[in-house]
């Protein structure tokens, strides 16, 4: 009699057990639903596991525009259209093969072109480029090896537009949900209209024009200004669209619509937004790193899905970062599993690909920034290291800093009396600790005093940061010195953390007068630095040092 009721109390326990652990899985955001239910939901809505699992490869044909913050005519303020490509795109899912085949126009008119570029992806794990790289066509076709922060930048970007490779991980275990508490908090900045407007959709190279789409609160702001009447005031360069971002960010994601899957990710985790009733993913969010705004949000928006052989696909993709259009992308055209020849993915012969590990870990957290420049600006300029630098002398005590790899913009050092001043960051903080290390060497008893912004362009700009927590005063042009200060004051980064987020000390800016130059004065040198009004940036700044006659 002991016996059978140990056995039923044993019995009772285990079936207790089970039902308690079938109710701890991971589960949706404002759900009961567990979210095993809802990824094979997910599944069925793509076409189901059989489709899923035969699908070993498809081609895409689409159009891709790419879209960037910090290039506007007034500092921290427009978007900017910085490129619109053809793409032929290959994906060998088994083999971990890509191939994309693209014709880039450049947001220039006069300059630059159509560039035929080829980038090659081979099992993942190495990258080639082929045709040309070079935003101005000035070096001719080329073969070469991917960085590997570009390798990692286009691995993850094509993840980010093929959600199909998310759920096929899933599906194999490649990829683990975890629970919505795993997400860290994050203080994420996000950009509003005032900030994004207005949008330059190209400008002229020789004089700085701009061809805008504008709201109506920016026109009223600045269509009686002199900048206006000589940049934008013929009305073929301007049209008044005050709806345009609102059209691009039409929809929400309300949880009484969506459930929510959650998985592991290496950089931040990504949440994916299931439709409840139709089981498609309408949205992708993560984190990553803008050099600008700090910590911001990755959104991607999945529509106008279409059945293709029975397998699910969104024929338009938006990426958004920190609230601003990143990328746009329409398809016309999408085959499953063509028959690829395997000379499709072959890499240039004579190139080899250097693997590094560091390097591919900060291009995925800087994935979208890379990506926009290396589409449309100075490609080559887009590499994530720590350059060596080559001083070259160009009077006394002054200094052109030459870095390589080069990242297109050049930092000059001039000795003063008291310290040293630098003038033109650029973007990346490892050229500027580079930079920082070569004045510590040649001028080791002399602080860093002053670091001068030439204009507010991210690309020239936003490795100030550096300097400022080496103890730099800032100096930028007036019109320039709230956005500045909102750059230093950002919040801190824990995605990829800078010198300022490492060492967060209090900061000093020197704002120059639009009207009255700046003198620094000194034994042997001295240094002016003006106001120069243009059409490429309001707040542009020169400095000459007075008594040698270098601009």
């Amino acid at each position: 009699m002991t016996s059978k009721i140990f056995r039923f109390l044993f019995a009772g326990s285990l079936i207790l057990f089970s039902t308690l652990a079938m109710f701890s899985t991971v589960r949706s955001e404002n759900s009961n639903i567990d979210q095993e239910t809802i990824l094979e939901q997910a599944i069925v809505a793509l076409g189901g596991r059989e489709k899923l699992d035969a699908l070993v490869a498809f081609s895409i044909e689409s159009k891709r525009v790419r879209y960037v913050m910090g290039q506007g005519p007034e500092p921290g303020i427009g978007l900017h259209r910085y490129s619109a490509s053809e793409a032929e795109i290959f994906h060998s899912i088994k083999a971990n093969n890509f191939r994309g085949n693209f014709l880039h126009t450049g947001q220039y008119i006069g300059a630059g072109g159509v560039r035929p570029v080829t980038e090659i992806v081979v099992g993942g794990k190495q990258g080639y480029l082929m045709g040309f790289n070079d935003f101005f066509l000035q070096t001719g076709a080329e073969n070469e090896a991917m960085t590997p922060e570009r390798l990692a930048v286009t691995t993850k970007t094509e993840r980010l537009l093929n959600p199909h490779f998310l759920i096929k991980d899933l599906m194999q275990r490649r990829l683990q949900l975890i629970p919505k508490t795993s997400r860290p908090e994050i203080n994420a900045y996000r950009v509003g209209p005032d900030e994004i407007f207005p949008i330059t959709l190209s400008r002229f190279r020789e004089t700085g024009k701009r061809i805008l789409v504008t709201n109506d609160a920016w026109l009223k702001k600045w269509k009686d200004t002199k900048y206006f009447k000589d940049s934008v005031a013929e009305r073929v360069f301007f049209e008044v669209d005050s709806n345009w971002l609102s059209k691009w960010q039409s929809r929400d994601f309300p949880s009484s619509k969506y459930h929510q899957l959650v998985l592991d990710d290496e950089v931040y985790p990504i949440t994916l937004y299931v439709n409840k009733n139709s089981g498609l993913i309408e949205k992708l969010s993560t984190m990553e790193k803008d050099y600008v705004y700090g910590d911001v949000e990755l959104e991607v928006t999945y529509s106008d899905w279409e059945k293709i052989e029975g397998v699910s696909f969104p024929m338009r993709i938006k990426i958004s970062l920190a609230g601003a259009p990143s990328m746009d992308v329409n398809r016309s055209n999408i085959n499953l599993n063509p028959l690829l020849e395997h000379n499709l993915f072959l890499p240039p012969a004579g190139v080899v690909y250097i693997e590094n590990k560091e390097r591919a870990s900060r291009g995925k957290r800087l994935s979208q920034t890379v990506q926009s420049y290396s589409y449309a600006a100075a490609a080559k300029a887009r590499e994530l290291v720590r350059p060596t630098i080559e001083a070259r002398k160009l009077g006394q005590g002054v200094y052109l800093m030459i870095p390589s790899p080069s990242d297109a913009t050049y930092t000059m050092v001039v000795e003063l009396d008291k310290g040293i001043l630098i003038i033109e960051p650029g973007m990346d903080e490892l050229k500027c600790e580079a930079v920082i290390d070569w004045i510590k060497l040649n001028f080791p008893n002399k602080p860093i005093t002053y670091a001068v912004i030439s204009h507010n362009h991210a690309d020239h700009a936003v490795g100030f940061r550096t300097y400022a927590a080496a103890g730099a005063t800032i100096v930028m042009h007036e019109d320039a010195e709230i956005w500045a200060k909102q750059v230093l004051n950002r919040n801190r980064s824990t995605i990829l953390p800078d010198a300022l987020d490492r060492n967060p000390v209090a900061t000093n800016v020197l704002a120059v007068a639009d009207n009255q130059p700046l003198r620094l004065s000194g034994k042997d040198n001295s240094v002016i630095i003006y106001p120069v009004y243009n059409r490429h940036s309001k707040d542009m700044l020169i400095l000459e040092v007075e008594n040698q006659g270098i601009l």
